[in-house]
């Protein structure tokens, strides 16, 4: 029995330690030393718009909308060329600075990567 609640003390620690996503934040951070992130494409809007993660993040865009999206670098880095529904595109950074991105279909939709070394 005592094994049993040592476990499930680990495991709710471990659980409140990956924190929770409200959807309502602007920012938000991978795991320090990379790891994945992603950024949903819904209502004409990336969520989160600000994203900052450590260097060697893989970040995935998502496209939950109903219409085409794009997700493209506005340096030339990174296009995710055209992301039906469902669609999804990854990008890893390896290097730290800030990406501003934008959709190519349609250009009002625009977010950032912040890429912290």
């Amino acid at each position: 029995m005592k094994r049993v609640l040592i476990l499930l003390t680990a495991l709710t620690l471990a659980l409140a330690a990956c924190g929770s996503d409200d959807g309502g934040s602007d920012t938000t951070a991978a795991e320090a030393g990379g790891g994945e992130d992603g950024v949903d494409i819904a209502d004409l809007a990336f969520s989160p718009a600000t994203l900052t993660v450590p260097v060697g993040t893989t970040v995935t865009w998502e496209n939950s909308d109903s219409l085409p999206h794009t997700s493209t670098s506005e340096d030339e880095v990174w296009d995710s060329g055209t992301l039906e529904s469902g669609g999804e595109f990854s990008f890893t950074f390896e290097e730290a600075g800030t990406f501003s991105y934008f959709c190519e279909i349609h250009p009002s939709m625009n977010g950032s990567v912040v890429v912290e070394g």
